[in-house]
C-alpha cells in the first residue's frame, strides 16, 4: 500500500466503517496470516463445528505459502470469485469477525516496529477514500479496543526474532534451507495445542526456531 501515513496515539481520525466489504475484496495475496492469526482461526472453527483439529487443518485449507524476501516462508490468505475476495467474506459479512486476522482487526490501522525505545509506531491505511467520512475515532482508543497484550506481546518478540532468523536464512545455501523447511514451518505454523495459550507456545516455537537455524 503507497496511501499511508504515520499517526501519533493522541491523534483523532474521520473514519466510520461502512459495512461495504471492499476492504475484504480484492486482497489476492495481500493477507498475511501470522501464527496468532492461524491459532486463532483453527479454535474459532473448531467450535463452530468446522472439521478442525489443528492449525494444520487451516492452513490446508485457507491460506496458501508464499515467500517473503530473501526466502523467508510465510501464508497467505485464500481469495474466491472474480473480485478476488477473502475466503471468508460470505453475503458481504466476515464469517469469523470474532477470529479474523489481525491486520483486519487493526483497519485502517497497522503498527510496525518501534522507533526511539518505543515498541511499535502506528500507520493510518488511507487507500479506501470513502471510509474516512464521518464519525471520528482517536487512535489510542482503537489500538487500546483491537490490539490485545498478548497481540502486543507476540508480535513484538516476532519482531525481535525475525531479523535473526532472516540473517541466518540469508547466510544459508538453499540446499540447506530445504534441508530445514519442513521443521522451519512446523515450529513457526504447527506446533500449537489449540486447548493450550498462544502465547507461551508462540515463545517456545521462536526457541526452537532459533535453535534451529543457529542463532
Amino acid at each position: 500500500m503507497t496511501d499511508i501515513k504515520a499517526v501519533a496515539l493522541n491523534e483523532k481520525v474521520a473514519f466510520r466503517c461502512q459495512l461495504c466489504g471492499e476492504c475484504c475484496r480484492h486482497v489476492n495475496d495481500c493477507i498475511m496470516l501470522a501464527p496468532m492469526d492461524i491459532y486463532r482461526l483453527a479454535r474459532y472453527l473448531r467450535e463452530q463445528g468446522e472439521p478442525v483439529s489443528g492449525t494444520e487443518d487451516v492452513l490446508a485449507q485457507y491460506a496458501h505459502a508464499s515467500w517473503l524476501a530473501d526466502n523467508f516462508p510465510i501464508y497467505l490468505l485464500n481469495t474466491v470469485g472474480t473480485p478476488n475476495a477473502c475466503v471468508f467474506l460470505k453475503d458481504g459479512r466476515c464469517s469469523v469477525y470474532e477470529a479474523r486476522p489481525q491486520v483486519c482487526r487493526m483497519y485502517p490501522f497497522s503498527a510496525a516496529p518501534g522507533e526511539r525505545g518505543r515498541d511499535f509506531r502506528y500507520l493510518l491505511c488511507m487507500e479506501k477514500p470513502h471510509h474516512f467520512t464521518g464519525g471520528m475515532v482517536t487512535v489510542k482508543h482503537w489500538i487500546s479496543e483491537n490490539f490485545t497484550r498478548e497481540a502486543k506481546d507476540g508480535m513484538k518478540a516476532d519482531y525481535d526474532v525475525i531479523p535473526i532468523l532472516g540473517e541466518k536464512v540469508r547466510a544459508m545455501s538453499t540446499e540447506e534451507f530445504q534441508h530445514l523447511l519442513f521443521q522451519f514451518l512446523y515450529y513457526r505454523y504447527y506446533n500449537y495445542e489449540l486447548d493450550q495459550p498462544f502465547l507461551s507456545q508462540f515463545l517456545s516455537n521462536l526457541e526452537q526456531l532459533k535453535k534451529l537455524t543457529g542463532g
